[in-house]
């Protein structure tokens, strides 16, 4: 096993760590170093043995399985993938934080990351930039080839940090509105919220007017809502606003943007049209049971809602992208990746060849329609046409990766960042100043950003 990766999307499920990351020096010659990489034209990677740490648990991890034992029967070089779940985001974070001081034999040679969790063990100088893979010739793609992955994927995992490519996308999330169909048309509304205020309103409505088909008596709830880093970033980006700035060096959530955000969340709660979740997933649980009329969350979550709504109310719903006050919507697109962390040049060209691979569109396809999660290419997306068929709802949400989107932050640090926005969440929903804690979050992320760059 290697000596030390990823998205994200995403998150997203979101990933919260305050796990302090030991410090080791960073690679000298990015993204191309032949004690690193080899003479990768003419390496061999047969019989090569990849340990790889991921995220999947359950339903997931029994696909990941299969596929893994696929492409060890079917593979032409004889490389064989080890697959190993940590249990989750955040635990494969800490496990490869924690492992990166012992040295390659405790690290896995390839693992699941978001791109800023990629940023941190890039820092360390355990981590392999793919560029020189993407660009072989023997081993790489055509121009052609990369014009088919749709460019918002390409670009997520290039980090502004080393300007190198960390990882490689075979999924992709975002942050969709969740909406009752039928308790809207209750309310008199004959379609979804376009605009923040029309949302405010709805949910207000909702609060006066509880769903008549809820299996849970009480007053109706509007919207919903988690403590959680990427909603704040969707918040945001909807109303035109960053969490970083272009090139990945301050913070910028504290503008007129991020404080928008955070008062219209402070106004609701304050009116009562918006509630936190009293337990794990019970965003979830009060829509299917038509308590509330609006969650925001991971399209990932598509197939929880659909069995929650069926268990419960029954009701008609779909999914939207949030409100904006921008022209168009502008979503949060995320997703954790695939990284490749240093270990033989045998093993790192191994571990790749089995990333672009799971990258194939049959291989997307096979992934996308068993999980939720959309795929990157659009080769793969039309190889679904069947899966699109039996489910418009993911069909309407996929439409959105055309979207323009904002980026959260692929740099290293943001993990502890997260932390500090869902505290300020927290303080500003409690009735704190928006604007100091905004303030005061934005320059202990700036601090974070400092002290974890490379």
């Amino acid at each position: 096993m290697l000596a030390l990766l990823i998205i994200p999307i995403l998150i997203i499920t979101s990933v919260v760590s305050c796990t302090p990351t030991p410090t080791r020096e960073p690679m000298k010659s990015l993204p191309y170093d032949v004690e690193i990489y080899g003479e990768i034209e003419n390496l061999d990677p047969s019989g090569q043995v990849v340990e790889y740490w991921y995220q999947h648990t359950s339903s997931r991890e029994e696909l990941m399985l299969s596929m893994i034992d696929e492409f060890n029967r079917t593979n032409e070089w004889g490389i064989t993938i080890q697959g190993a779940s940590q249990g989750g985001y955040n635990d494969l974070y800490k496990n490869i934080i924690t492992a990166i001081p012992a040295g390659d034999a405790q690290l896995p040679e390839m693992a699941v990351a978001y791109q800023n969790q990629a940023a941190t063990y890039a820092v360390q100088g355990v981590l392999a930039a793919l560029d020189p893979y993407v660009e072989s010739e023997k081993w790489g793609y055509t121009e052609a080839e990369l014009g088919d992955f749709f460019p918002i994927a390409l670009a997520a995992d290039i980090l502004p940090q080393f300007e190198a490519r960390y990882g490689w996308p075979p999924y992709k999330s975002m942050e969709v509105m969740y909406y009752n169909e039928d308790w809207l048309a209750e309310l008199g509304y004959d379609g979804p919220p376009e605009t923040w205020e029309e949302f405010s309103e709805m949910a207000c409505a909702a609060v006066e007017q509880p769903f008549s088909d809820a299996t849970v008596a009480g007053p109706g709830l509007g919207y919903v809502y988690s403590i959680d880093a990427p909603r704040f970033a969707t918040f945001t980006f909807s109303r035109g606003g960053n969490i970083i700035n272009e090139t990945g060096t301050g913070y910028v959530f504290n503008d007129a943007a991020g404080l928008e955000a955070l008062t219209f969340l402070q106004g609701m709660v304050e009116d009562g049209c918006a509630v936190e979740q009293t337990e794990k997933y019970g965003d979830q649980s009060d829509f299917g049971a038509g308590r509330s009329l609006f969650t925001i969350s991971s399209i990932s979550g598509l197939p929880y809602y659909g069995s929650v709504v069926d268990e419960g109310a029954g009701f008609n719903w779909s999914v939207n992208p949030p409100p904006h006050t921008t022209d168009k919507p502008r979503l949060n697109i995320y997703g954790a990746s695939q990284s490749i962390l240093v270990s033989t040049p045998e093993q790192q060209l191994a571990a790749w060849l089995f990333i672009k691979w799971m990258s194939e569109p049959e291989q997307q396809a096979t992934w996308a329609s068993g999980t939720g999660y959309f795929p990157t290419r659009q080769a793969a997306a039309d190889l679904l046409t069947d899966y699109f068929a039996e489910h418009p709802t993911y069909e309407k949400a996929f439409t959105f990766m055309s979207m323009d989107s904002g980026v959260e932050a692929p740099v290293a640090g943001y993990d502890e960042c997260r932390s500090a926005i869902s505290e300020m969440l927290t303080a500003v929903l409690g009735g704190e100043d928006a604007q100091a804690q905004l303030d005061a979050t934005v320059s202990a992320c700036n601090e974070y950003l400092e002290e974890a760059a490379p």
